[in-house]
């Protein structure tokens, strides 16, 4: 039985550890909504897992299924991107693909961030990476099998926004990006995460959106923060989602109404 006052968010990574971290909602009569303000949602746990070691992945779904939350939000791609009609390999157009167009190919979820100006990387498809035409980045690969064991232990990825755990049904594991979530959250794209500018904003919409933490202030652990923001929204029924669920739904920590049509530079 899941905790629905716990979430989880995993920024994830292939050539270092990922970094996950398990956060404390409260109570849910104490959350946004009719009667007041949202109760701060406060950090719980850090650990690092690196992909590359059994043992820890292994060690990584021992803790999750510990704490048992309600969401967990994985900052990555949950799985190949569907060949498109008429597509034959990853070097061949689509007979619906506009003349001229050498752009790469992608998901309905990432054509959608990227009509909004928020860049993202392209996922290919399984048939691409098999003849060897493109890569699956060690990174990707290893959200992958972060989602399939995550199915393993339980959890469901939704097609829609439901309550996780509501009358008896299961947990749920969403596909999260930090970099739309901040954009989104701060109405404009955010500097590099890698500048001082850059952190100082995705720490200040962390916090106003109510996550409260003391220690951990990389990018990499803003963007953990980031993804269980989302899963913490998504708990509440105020996050946003983009896509075809068939393909795979990329979810936004703010409601439909707050998601602009295009972001430009902050």
């Amino acid at each position: 039985m899941s905790d629905p006052d716990l979430v989880i968010g995993i920024d994830v990574a292939a050539a270092r550890p990922s970094t996950p971290v398990a956060v404390r909602t409260g109570p849910p009569a104490a959350r946004g909504g009719r009667g007041g303000a949202a109760a701060p949602a406060t950090v719980v746990e850090w650990i690092e897992a690196d992909h590359r070691d059994p043992d820890q992945v292994a060690a990584l779904m021992d803790w999750i299924g510990r704490h048992e939350p309600a969401v967990v939000a994985v900052d990555a791609p949950q799985g190949y991107r569907r060949p498109a009609r008429g597509e034959a390999s990853a070097g061949a157009r689509p007979a619906s693909a506009p003349a001229g167009s050498h752009a790469p190919l992608q998901r309905v979820c990432d054509r959608e961030l990227m009509a909004r100006r928020i860049s993202l990387y392209p996922v290919p498809t399984r048939q691409a990476v098999a003849s060897g035409e493109s890569r699956l980045p060690e990174w990707m690969k290893a959200g992958f099998d972060y989602f399939r064991r995550l199915r393993r232990i339980g959890f469901e990825v939704p097609d829609q926004p439901v309550m996780p755990g509501a009358l008896g049904g299961p947990p749920a594991a969403l596909e999260v990006y930090p970099y739309g979530a901040f954009a989104t959250l701060l109405g404009a794209l955010p500097p590099s995460k890698a500048t001082r500018a850059g952190l100082r904003l995705r720490i200040v919409a962390l916090r106003r959106a109510g996550l409260e933490w003391d220690e951990y202030f990389d990018h990499d652990s803003l963007d953990a923060l980031a993804a269980a923001l989302t899963a913490w929204r998504f708990q509440q029924g105020r996050a946003t989602h983009l896509g075809d669920p068939a393909e795979g739904l990329i979810w936004l920590p703010v409601s439909p109404s707050e998601v602009l049509d295009t972001y430009t530079a902050s």
